[in-house]
């Protein structure tokens, strides 16, 4: 078989799956903590979890902020496709930063990298 190249993905395909890359894993947070009296307040628990500047940092990006932003997120990507606004920066950094990993494999064989038939998520 010869290997084949595939172009990069579209700058809007990335934010997109970025987005719900996003809102997928801030859905099942929200999820896991609902009811929990630990997680009545996302930014104490996760700075009690985590310890320091770091725990503080992390509870400032609770579940709702992040579907907020997964939902902006979409919101540009599809501007960028129906109207051919530009991408702005920060969503492309965000979505540079949160990519899903993939990986590409095919049937009967081991994984590979890079080529194409059936993509399935790392996560």
């Amino acid at each position: 078989m010869t290997p084949v190249t595939l172009p990069a993905p579209s700058p809007a395909l990335t934010v997109h799956e970025s987005a719900a890359h996003i809102r997928s894993l801030a859905e099942k947070a929200a999820a896991d903590v609902e009811g929990d009296q630990y997680w009545s307040r996302w930014a104490d628990g996760i700075s009690n979890a985590l310890g320091g500047p770091v725990g503080d940092f992390a509870g400032l990006f609770s579940p709702d902020l992040a579907i907020h932003v997964a939902d902006w997120l979409d919101e540009r990507a599809s501007a960028h496709v129906l109207a051919g606004e530009p991408i702005p920066p920060l969503a492309l950094a965000i979505a540079a930063a949160t990519r899903p990993c993939r990986v590409i494999t095919q049937p009967d064989s081991k994984e590979r990298h890079g080529t194409d038939l059936h993509e399935s998520s790392r996560r």
